[in-house]
């Protein structure tokens, strides 16, 4: 693989200050390579390192950087929200910028094979070159009177002299060939530098990405971190919580009522198949902070999923009613089932449906994602009736 530092080195030793250059390896990377690698180096990025305890600079500067959220609603939410979707933002920019650069080393290869094919084809057009330029200066060492009244009739010099300027116009046009060979070989190994260039432009700004990225996990991780250590973060996020209740309280308020009679939600309770495969992590109802001691209601149920992928099921027929990002809960999926009855599905990825969509029972319509998460990828699910959560434990069997 051609990395940032080893393209930086290319471009120290192959195209030096005084403007010479010189061969590159015969090998670059490949862009399925390419792709591979910077895919695998994104997905390192994203994987969590070890906690570190935070000393007091870097509390100091988190708080440079986030304490004016803890002054205003749902600002540490919003803050850990801008976090995630930098980091996806991120991602997207880097797969991209892979891509282009994957196009660009496969450019650079090719330059340079058409490089290396020109300077071959030059080295034995030069050789030809010069045997036949050795041949005319001995032509033109003989005096021009003894070729003229050599023994052979004038007949045959005539046809000499023909022959030989035949021979001359075919050595002319040689090496008028030769002399474009020549511009031809500068103008391939300046393009074979410019797109070195351009690789090594892109490798500095896949490297500031991933840089960046790196610092936007590294907030969340120190943030989160906060919430468990220090009392005002945490007292922040109880308040930012009910503000993201609120919000999605008002968010239900406003949709369009499903006019669908069919199907009776209410009548399903004790029959319902989960949402998601996995464990219940955090159930309805009171929890209480084992070091602050506070109290919140969690209104819904966090599911906790194994593995990438895994698929989450509409519970009952239902109409989407809403699909988008919502403070403190991700990306969203509403699901309408008439009479006042909504589903909520939180922290989700991949969502496979639209609002307008009329789904059936066990649909697959978004996978387990983390979103908008604090705590890593899990599925948070509500059930409401008229705007208000109820305890979804019982809807199960």
């Amino acid at each position: 693989m051609v990395d940032a530092v080893t393209t930086t080195t290319l471009i120290r030793e192959h195209v030096r200050g005084d403007g010479a250059t010189s061969r590159l390896p015969a090998r670059l990377a490949g862009p399925k390579d390419l792709c591979g690698a910077w895919l695998l180096s994104v997905a390192l990025l994203l994987c969590a390192s070890p906690v570190q305890a935070l000393d007091d600079s870097d509390k100091t500067a988190l708080n440079a950087r986030y304490g004016k959220a803890l002054e205003t609603e749902l600002g540490l939410l919003k803050a850990l929200d801008q976090l995630d979707r930098d980091a996806v933002d991120i991602d997207a920019q880097l797969v991209h910028m892979s891509i282009d650069r994957a196009k660009a080393t496969d450019t650079l290869q090719q330059a340079e094979l058409q490089r290396a094919k020109a300077q071959s084809e030059l080295a034995a057009m030069r050789n030809a070159v010069q045997a036949r330029l050795r041949a005319l200066l001995r032509v033109r060492a003989m005096p021009a009177l003894k070729f003229a009244l050599s023994p052979d009739d004038f007949e045959r010099s005539v046809v000499k002299d023909h022959l030989l300027r035949t021979v001359l116009a075919a050595d002319k046009q040689r090496l008028e060939e030769y002399r474009q060979r020549l511009s031809d070989l500068a103008r391939l190994t300046q393009q074979r530098d410019q797109d070195l260039q351009k690789l090594v432009a892109l490798d500095l700004q896949l490297h500031e990405q991933r840089q960046r990225g790196e610092q936007e996990r590294r907030d969340k991780i120190a943030l989160v971190q906060q919430l468990d250590e220090d009392r005002k973060y945490h007292d922040r996020l109880v308040k930012d919580a009910d503000a993201a209740h609120r919000q999605l309280t008002a968010q239900i308020a406003t949709l369009q009522e499903w006019q669908e009679r069919k199907y009776t939600f209410a009548a399903t309770e004790g029959k319902l198949l989960p949402p998601c495969s996995g464990r219940v992590e955090v159930g309805y109802g009171e929890v209480k902070h084992q070091r602050f001691g506070t109290v919140t209601l969690h209104r819904g149920l966090d599911y906790r999923v194994t593995g990438q992928n895994a698929p989450v099921r509409a519970v009952f027929w239902g109409r989407v009613a809403y699909v988008g990002w919502l403070t403190g809960y991700g990306d969203t999926l509403i699901l309408d089932h008439g009479r006042g009855w909504h589903t909520v599905y939180a922290h989700l990825e991949n969502i496979r449906a639209v609002v307008g969509d009329v789904v059936a029972a066990r649909t697959r319509i978004a996978d387990v994602g983390g979103s908008g998460s604090i705590k890593g990828r899990f599925l948070y699910f509500e059930i409401r009736h008229n705007g208000q959560p109820v305890d979804p434990s019982d809807w199960f069997h």
